[in-house]
Order: C-alpha cells, then sequence, then structure tokens
C-alpha cells in the first residue's frame, strides 16, 4: 500500500462548522499515476476521510446507519453517557471548575466517557492502541468504543467548542497521518462527539453533545516539514 514518506507529516484539518459538507473532491481516475495526496497539496481541494483512512491504515469508515441495531445500540449509550457527563462536570465545585483554561478540561470528559461507557453492559471502552499495539492518549481517535455482542467498532472523539463558535473558520478536529503510531487499525465508525459550553471561565456550564457521523467529513491538506532538537542541536 502507498505510504507517504516519513520526511512528510500530513496534517488534515477542518473546522467544525463544515462538517458533514458536500463532497468536494474525488479520487483520481485508476489509471492515474499522479498520488491523490499530491493532487489535494496542488489545487487546495478536500479529501474525505474515508479516502484518507484508506490510503494510510487501509481501513474502511463505516457509516452510521440508523437502521442497523447495532450501530443504534451505541448511538443510544453514547447519548445517555455524554448527558451524565454533561451534567455532572457543570455541578459547582466539579473538576472542571478547577481548571483554568478549557482546554484543561478536556481530559476530564474523555476520562468521564470511557468509564461511564466501558461500565455499561455489552460495551467496552478503552484507549485505542497504535498500529504497534502502544497505549497512546495523544493523537486521533481518543476513545474505542465496542459493542461486543456484534463486535462493531467505534472510534469516539470528544470535543469542546464555546456553544457560539459553531460557524468559526478555525481548525479544531485534525488527524496526523502516519504508518507507525496510527491509532485507527480497524474498520469502524468515526464519531465525534461535541460539547457545547457557555464561554463562562471557571464555572462552565456544558449543553448537551451533538453526536457526529464523520463517514462523509472533507478534509484539508496541510504538509509541513519538521525537525527535532536532536536535528537541531546535534550539527
Amino acid at each position: 500500500m502507498n505510504r507517504f514518506p516519513q520526511l512528510l507529516v500530513i496534517l488534515a484539518a477542518l473546522a467544525l462548522g463544515a462538517l458533514g459538507g458536500q463532497l468536494l473532491w474525488k479520487p483520481p481516475a485508476a489509471e492515474s499515476s499522479t498520488p491523490w495526496v499530491d493532487i489535494a497539496t496542488d489545487s487546495g481541494k478536500r479529501i474525505p476521510l474515508k479516502t484518507v483512512m484508506a490510503q494510510t491504515t487501509g481501513t474502511r469508515v463505516i457509516p452510521l446507519d440508523s437502521d442497523n441495531p447495532a450501530h443504534q445500540a451505541i448511538s443510544k449509550a453514547v447519548t445517555k453517557i455524554s448527558t451524565l457527563v454533561s451534567e455532572e462536570l457543570s455541578l459547582e465545585g466539579s473538576p472542571a471548575h478547577e481548571q483554568r483554561r478549557i482546554n484543561e478540561v478536556s481530559a476530564l470528559f474523555e476520562n468521564a466517557l470511557k468509564s461511564g461507557l466501558d461500565a455499561l453492559p455489552d460495551f467496552s471502552c478503552q484507549i485505542p492502541p497504535t498500529s504497534t499495539g502502544k497505549q497512546q492518549r495523544s493523537g486521533y481517535p481518543d476513545l474505542r468504543l465496542e459493542y461486543l455482542p456484534t463486535q462493531t467498532v467505534a472510534y469516539l472523539d470528544p470535543k469542546l467548542f464555546q456553544h457560539d463558535s459553531k460557524q468559526s473558520g478555525l481548525r479544531t478536529f485534525y488527524y496526523e497521518a502516519t504508518s507507525d503510531n496510527s491509532k485507527v487499525t480497524e474498520d469502524a465508525l468515526h464519531l465525534l462527539l461535541g460539547f457545547p459550553h457557555d464561554g463562562n471561565n471557571g464555572r462552565w456550564k456544558f449543553r448537551k453533545a451533538q453526536l457526529v457521523d464523520l463517514s462523509g467529513l472533507n478534509l484539508k491538506l496541510k504538509v509541513e516539514f519538521s525537525a527535532s532538537n536532536k536535528d537541531l542541536y546535534s550539527q
């Protein structure tokens, strides 16, 4: 399978306000020899998440199907636990109110979701291992949720956002595509769980979370050249 050169770090970035938009780019025809990543880089066109995952991990992004019983069970479980988490962390004196910045609250939501979902009958929720089998907190996705009766897997990525910022153009989702530490290793649902908050620093109130199916998500591509401290200071 075609992989990116190690020199390139590929960051796929998209603001939440553009989630679920119309497909703006299609992979080149089979007879074309131009790599899809070069086409996206040169043209600035968006790439479907399902194409990115297929090319970088060899896995399929499965659309959320409202008629599928396993998908229904996953949606119901996520909605139930996310509502409880929002209510709990909105309470006066909650751990969220001990943090100075909203970015520091994200880990509380991730941990609470993981514990709550993992405690449900027929479910397992863990930090997804990388392709090398290591447990890694950083990077997309944050959680791996499995509905055990059918072994249906959903990757779940919780995000916090200010309730009036849905139309913001700032980057709020990214995926770093590297072959050696990818946390996407299975055909799965890809779900984003957005928790809106009121922006009242230190006294945040969180509203009902929005569950977003990322199977129709289109991404912008950003290519960066990078160097480590070892590279910089060993010359």
